[in-house]
């Protein structure tokens, strides 16, 4: 059989262990608890708004350039019959 300083060495081990599981599930639980996962997502929020108006600040122009680019093409339409009328005005009559 074992010596009772043995089981007693294996038994300590094991709480030891069983004490580590436990405050990792409770580490666990706390971090997938809705108000953690909610402060998470807010801070991640705010660090992409951060990021994204530090790369605004430093390419206006192109940002602008883009803005212009996708308004042109939303208003394509208006701007074709704008352009049609403006070549009508200048040709010389028929």
């Amino acid at each position: 059989m074992s010596d009772p300083r043995t089981i007693a060495e294996a038994r300590a081990l094991r709480d030891e262990a069983l004490a580590i599981v436990k405050g990792d599930l409770q580490l666990a639980k706390n971090e997938t608890s809705p108000a953690r996962i909610k402060e998470r997502a807010v801070g991640e929020a705010v660090e992409l708004v951060e990021t994204a108006r530090d790369i605004a600040s430093e390419n206006k122009a192109v940002i602008g350039a883009t803005a212009a680019a996708l308004a042109a093409w939303f208003l394509r339409g208006p701007l074709l019959e704008l352009a049609e009328k403006a070549r009508d005005m200048v040709r010389p009559g028929d």
